[in-house]
C-alpha cells in the first residue's frame, strides 16, 4: 500500500462534530458495506465492458470487400459511436454527482497519552476488477485513498484501501480517545465517493476513476462523527 509518510488527522474533541454537507444531502440513501460496493462497482463496470467488447468486434476485422480507405472510415465513425455509448450509459446511469458512500473498519492500535495521539489503521480492503486492455478502474492520487494491485494465489486482484500502513496519527485527548476504546467494534471510517468516466483515446481503453470525495471517523451506532475532512 502507498503512504510514505505519516499522516496525522488533526482531531479536537469540541471541533470535531461536523454537521452535514451538500455533499452528504446527494448520497445514495445508505452506506454500503464493502461486498455491497464491490457489487455497485463491478455491475457499472460490467455495463462498460459490455461496451468495449461490442466496439472491439466491429473493428477488429477488415472485410475482403473493404477498402483500406472505407475501413478507416468505418472505425473512425465506431471510434466516435464507441465514445457516444459510453458517455450516454454513464448519463442513463445517472453517474454525474452521485455519491456513495462505504463502511471501512477503524482498528485503534495504540494511544500515546504524553502526546494525545491515537494510531488508527483500516484493514478493509474494497474489492474491484484488476486492469484489463479494454477497461480499467483508477483512483486519482490522493493522500489518504489508494487502489493497488497485486498477485494472489494465481490471480490478478485489484483493492481500494485506506493509506494506514504506517498508521493514521488521531490527535485526540484522553477522555474521548477511553470513549471510542470502550467502543471500538462500533468505530469505522466512511468514504465517499463518485464514479466518473472516460475514454482514453489513444488505445480505445474505457477508464472508470473513483474519485474518493471525504472520510470521515465516525460511531456507526450513534452516527456520532469525531472527524471528517473533504478530499481534493
Amino acid at each position: 500500500m502507498k503512504s510514505a509518510l505519516r499522516i496525522a488527522f488533526t482531531l479536537f474533541f469540541f471541533s470535531s462534530l461536523y454537521s452535514q454537507t451538500a455533499v452528504d444531502t446527494t448520497e445514495t440513501s445508505a452506506v454500503l458495506t464493502p461486498d455491497q460496493c464491490f457489487d455497485v462497482i463491478k455491475k457499472t463496470w460490467d455495463g462498460l465492458k459490455k461496451i468495449s467488447e461490442d466496439f472491439k468486434s466491429q473493428i477488429d476485422v477488415k472485410s475482403e470487400f473493404e477498402s483500406t480507405t472505407e475501413f478507416n472510415e468505418r472505425v473512425r465513425k465506431s471510434k466516435d459511436q464507441f465514445a457516444n455509448k459510453v458517455q450516454k450509459y454513464s448519463a442513463d446511469q445517472k453517474l454525474g454527482g452521485k455519491m456513495f458512500s462505504v463502511w471501512m473498519k477503524a482498528e485503534l492500535t495504540k494511544y500515546d497519552a504524553d502526546n494525545q495521539i491515537y494510531s488508527v489503521k483500516s484493514p478493509t480492503q474494497i474489492l474491484v476488477q484488476p486492469k484489463k486492455e479494454e477497461i480499467a478502474i483508477a483512483c486519482p492520487s490522493n493522500k489518504y485513498v489508494s487502489l493497488t494491485e497485486k498477485n494472489e494465489q494465481g490471480y490478478r486482484r485489484a483493492y481500494i484501501h485506506l493509506n494506514t500502513e504506517p498508521n493514521f496519527s488521531w490527535f485526540v485527548n484522553k477522555v474521548t480517545a477511553q470513549a471510542a476504546k470502550n467502543k471500538e467494534s462500533q468505530i469505522y471510517f466512511k468514504l465517499s465517493f463518485t464514479m466518473e468516466v472516460s475514454v482514453n483515446e489513444t488505445d480505445d481503453q474505457i477508464v472508470l476513476t473513483i474519485v474518493p470525495h471525504k472520510l470521515s471517523l465516525l460511531n456507526q451506532s450513534e452516527n456520532f462523527t469525531y472527524w471528517s475532512e473533504d478530499i481534493r
